[in-house]
């Protein structure tokens, strides 16, 4: 299960970080890591010396341009963050939380955790891509941690739930095989988003609370690509309708 689980470094500027993340994941047993436009050279001389006997994750990682590059055929993401408001501090979960249901999630394909840039971490906005969001519970007066620092957290809860899993007789498959990709998800959020804004469900000063509530709710469930083409067309169908029926919709008092 651990081959399925994925991390995504977003945009990493030094190099070191990135061999001691292949370092990390090979000292815990993982080997599938992503580079989203990474500002530094992960062939540099640092990193292949941070690595060690990682070195084979570090000569292994793919380079993408962009985040849904990275996330596009995974069932299930999770996105890491040290900034929460209100909305995303009761939708967070802590590593060993996620450990668990990532493992069951990677049965149906891969799962991806991401990492944001050393200097700003991943920025608000951007968290609204992924399915969860984790939290490393770290003293709040300080609570940011280096890069490498935090991929080893969540690499070591990882192994820990795979061990605790290991040797046990396999679990009820209560996973749907054919759970949309992440490619799949992000079309339906994007419609609809749109069809709740038309009308008029999104508003007040800060409409992305809502989206991250309901990023939350359905970032829980194991959506099945029929469910999401169903969810797909009523948000269609809401469009459909106000563009067909147009009016002003007024946001509640």
């Amino acid at each position: 299960m651990l081959t399925g689980i994925r991390i995504v470094l977003i945009s990493p500027s030094g190099p070191a970080n990135v061999g001691a993340v292949s370092r990390a994941m090979a000292n815990l047993g993982l080997s599938d890591l992503v580079l989203v436009s990474p500002r530094c050279d992960p062939c540099d001389e640092a990193a292949i010396a941070y690595a060690a006997h990682g070195i084979a994750v570090l000569e292994g990682a793919r380079v993408v341009e962009d985040v849904p590059a990275a996330l596009a055929d995974c069932v299930r993401t999770y996105a890491t963050s040290s900034k929460l408001g209100l909305y995303r501090r009761q939708a967070a979960i802590t590593p060993a939380e996620a450990a668990p249901e990532a493992l069951r999630s990677a049965a149906a394909g891969p799962v991806a955790f991401a990492f944001g840039r050393e200097d700003y971490g991943l920025q608000t906005r951007e968290l609204l891509r992924f399915d969860r969001v984790v939290t490393i519970p770290a003293e709040e007066s300080y609570p940011v941690l280096n890069l490498a620092a935090s991929v080893t957290v969540i690499c070591y809860e990882l192994r820990r739930a795979w061990l605790k899993l290991e040797g046990q007789p396999p679990l009820p498959m209560a996973i749907d095989p054919g759970l949309a990709t992440d490619e799949k998800k992000q079309v339906l959020y994007e419609r609809l988003f749109d069809a709740l804004d038309r009308v008029g469900f999104l508003f007040g000063q800060n409409p992305d609370h809502l989206k991250y509530a309901l990023r939350h709710l359905f970032g829980r469930i194991d959506l099945g690509i029929n469910e999401v083409d169903i969810l797909i067309g009523m948000a269609q169908q809401i469009r459909w309708y106000v563009d067909h029926h147009p009016h002003r919709i007024d946001p509640p008092e």
